[in-house]
């Protein structure tokens, strides 16, 4: 006897609990100590290592990634131009912003309403910059 699969009426997406691993940065890069602070849930599943992190700042506001907001982040080591990255500056200092690369030279780039945040130009002969992750999910604080 075959039987047919259960049909409930909506598809099932199962949800994956993802450490939230602190504060980043949404302004100048600040000192990244990855602290568990807790648990989230995320239906992303591409095979990917997921984690989340909490904003502090308001540099990426004209992208609707504001202060306190979660966001929701795939472990991965590049990410394409004009990609909201999270990324680690001179091997301790991590920020969120958008990710531009021309052969030596990084751009990040604040997507902010508050003229006080500039785009940060780093020579990757003199200074360390390594994309942690790419953005994938913005959870935004009510």
């Amino acid at each position: 006897m075959d039987r047919e699969p259960l049909s409930i009426g909506y598809p099932y997406h199962p949800t994956h609990r993802i450490p939230i691993l602190g504060r980043i940065s949404a302004g100048k890069p600040l000192f990244a100590e990855e602290n568990i602070e807790g648990y989230t849930y995320t239906e992303l599943n591409s095979g990917g290592t997921y984690y989340a992190l909490r904003v502090a700042g308001d540099s990426m506001n004209a992208a609707r990634i504001n202060d306190g907001d979660l966001l929701i982040v795939r472990q991965q080591d590049e990410v394409d131009n004009g990609q909201i990255a999270i990324v680690m500056v001179n091997g301790h200092d991590a920020t969120v912003k958008k990710y531009y690369r021309n052969g030596d030279t990084v751009t990040l780039l604040p997507q902010s309403l508050n003229p006080e945040h500039q785009m940060q130009v780093y020579d990757l002969r003199r200074t360390q910059v390594k994309v942690l992750g790419l953005v994938v999910q913005n959870v935004i604080k009510m």
